[in-house]
């Protein structure tokens, strides 16, 4: 068989079966986390690295949701504990979920990373709430038929950005 026999064989297949086309449905991956009890997700390609047991180094004059520093491969990178930011709590762990941001060097101490997952896009969804604390959220997902929110990285580090000013 050449290839155009080939091509040929694979669109008769194709269209073969109950005669209707086809929709190939559209997935989006993200990393399911737990932040202690509560589940958040974040698009995969936002994730750099999952990392266990890390030393933290406090940094003074910082807002009280900025834990300190870790030592990521000889770089520092800023630790964002979201428990202290949502709930005003420090969360008490040592696993950090580290940020593919250019030119930045940030991480998320979290409790635990619960899976990687796929979502279809029927099942994403958009955030119609407008409160403070929605702010910090992209869009919902629906795993397992439990709701989970998608952080917005972007606006938790302007709100970082915005503090360290003051």
């Amino acid at each position: 068989m050449n290839n155009q026999e080939i091509i040929r064989a694979l669109k008769e297949k194709a269209s073969k079966g109950d005669g209707k086309k086809q929709a190939q449905e559209n997935y989006k991956k993200y990393v399911v986390f737990n932040l202690s009890g509560k589940s958040f997700a974040l698009p995969a390609e936002e994730v750099k690295e999952i990392s266990f047991d890390n030393a933290l180094y406090y940094i003074p004059f910082v807002p009280p949701y900025v834990r300190g520093y870790a030592n990521r491969h000889g770089q520092p990178y800023t630790v964002l504990d979201l428990k202290m930011l949502f709930d005003n709590e420090p969360l008490d762990s040592a696993t950090l979920l580290v940020l593919n941001i250019q030119n930045d060097q940030e991480c998320l101490l979290i409790t635990d990373v619960d899976e990687i997952i796929k979502v279809p896009e029927k099942d994403i969804h958009t955030l119609a709430s407008a409160d403070d604390i929605s702010r910090y959220f992209l869009e919902s997902v629906t795993v397992k038929e439990k709701e989970i929110f998608v952080l917005n990285i972007a606006t938790i580090l302007e709100r970082l950005e915005r503090d360290l000013e003051r």
